[in-house]
């Protein structure tokens, strides 16, 4: 406001004294006294320069990078930073940023994040600027996929992805053993966890270091491994009214029992803390979401492939991933609102499609999608995501997910160590989950 009033004094002043010199001054100078008003304004002027949060692998920041660098074009009084922070860490040091106002202005949010951060009010209302841009086409996108971020006639943010978990596995590795794949398994109505199991002990070679299965891509990130575990088998990690843990239970417990029995009895799966990715050749079946593409693409040393997860008793318990971009309460949300509607437009969409599973139908339901690189293929994208997503489900929400998060994760350890049974660790995460929840 202090501001705002010395630029009209000093507007004021310098057209008063275009008056008071006349045409003269006009002419000694090749300006008149509207024209030094306005270049004084603009002199003063500060450029906008916004922070933009993310999370992932350098394919998909610079991907980002292009796209901000476009929106920085259009908008030449609009600088943009990005700020890339790793996943398991980005919720906690969101909220210490928000808490000290040194937040970014806007940012990728995931499905886990964003109660907690409607119920502290730190996320801003961008209804009217998405709903009153006929630009924008904001009917182009999914309903459904806007529930998370609505609140009665407010809208908090905008998803541009909502890829399913998924197998990638090693086609080089199933040919060598002369499997069946996933993708064929599926195709004849027989991708099941018996199936699975029975590949991962096949392809499993501990001469060689290689492993038939890797469920975990972070071991800090439990709720991407396990929930389409618990969920085929029937298992739910809350109740119904989200007010009370439910995951101890005969199916919880087998679904559990599965997962140690991989490590420690089978021996199909690398134990807790090893990094051993997919990409170096030596995991036959890995779950993930369809955004690892981004990393699965630069492999030239074998030949691979995207399948459904397999299915247990309670279908394939395909969990859906969510990533949305909101506004932050910082200081600029108008220019921070337009840069969410540039990256979220359909024409942005049309080049995340490359790594993300977009929100909107015009790409979505078009061949930008399906071929937007040359792997996967059309038809395996059309199984293994397509096909998945009308009864995938999205990972439960609480506003105290960060602390219930770091529970579930710190309890597991008993697991991970094995000082602890399965039935151990359900019947400690009851006791310590449920005061959480309240």
């Amino acid at each position: 406001m202090i501001r705002t009033r010395l630029l009209g004094l000093m507007a004021a002043l310098l057209l008063i004294s275009g008056c008071t010199s006349g045409a003269g001054s006009g002419a000694a100078d090749g300006t008149d006294g509207s024209g030094s008003a306005g270049q004084e304004k603009t002199a003063v002027q500060e450029r906008v320069k916004l922070k933009f949060s993310l999370w992932g692998n350098d394919a998909q920041k610079a991907m980002v990078e292009g796209l901000v660098n476009e929106f920085e074009q259009l908008h030449p009084g609009v600088d943009v930073e990005i700020m890339t922070i790793p996943f398991a860490d980005y919720q906690q040091k969101l909220s210490i940023m928000l808490a000290s106002r040194t937040a970014p202005d806007a940012g990728w949010l995931a499905e886990r994040m964003i109660p907690q951060l409607l119920e502290s009010g730190q996320l801003v209302d961008i209804a009217a600027e998405v709903k009153g841009d006929p630009n924008y086409h904001y009917a182009d996108i999914y309903p459904s996929t806007l529930d998370i971020f609505k609140r009665e006639d407010r809208l908090y943010g905008i998803p541009f992805s909502t890829p399913p978990v998924l197998i990638y596995y090693n086609k080089d590795l199933f040919l060598e053993k002369g499997l069946k794949t996933p993708t064929e398994l599926y195709k004849e109505g027989k991708w099941n966890y018996d199936e699975f199991l029975k590949a991962a002990r096949s392809l499993t070679d501990p001469q060689r270091g290689i492993y038939g299965v890797k469920l975990v891509r972070d071991w800090n990130n439990w709720s991407d491994a396990l929930l389409p575990l618990f969920w085929s088998h029937g298992a739910e990690l809350f109740d119904s009214s989200g007010i009370s843990f439910a995951l101890n239970t005969p199916a919880g417990r087998e679904a559990l029992q599965l997962y140690s029995d991989m490590m420690f009895k089978d021996k199909v799966h690398p134990l807790p803390g090893d990094e051993l990715t997919f990409d170096s050749g030596r995991v036959g079946m890995y779950t993930d979401r369809y955004s690892y593409t981004s990393k699965a693409r630069a492999v030239t040393d074998f030949a691979w492939d995207i399948a459904p997860m397999p299915a247990g008793i309670n279908g394939t318990g395909t969990s859906l991933g969510y990533a949305g971009v909101s506004v932050f309460e910082t200081r600029h949300p108008a220019e921070a609102a337009e840069l969410l509607k540039f990256i979220t437009s359909a024409e942005a969409m049309r080049v995340t499609a490359q790594y993300f599973v977009p929100s909107r139908k015009s790409v979505l339901e078009s061949d930008v999608f399906l071929r937007a690189a040359s792997k996967p293929s059309p038809e395996s994208i059309q199984l293994a995501v397509l096909d998945q997503i009308a009864s995938a489900r999205i990972a439960p929400g609480h506003k105290n997910w960060q602390q219930i998060d770091t529970k579930i994760q710190m309890l597991l350890d008993g697991l991970y160590t094995q000082s602890s049974t399965v039935d151990g660790v359900l019947g400690q995460m009851e006791l310590e989950v449920n005061p959480l929840m309240e």
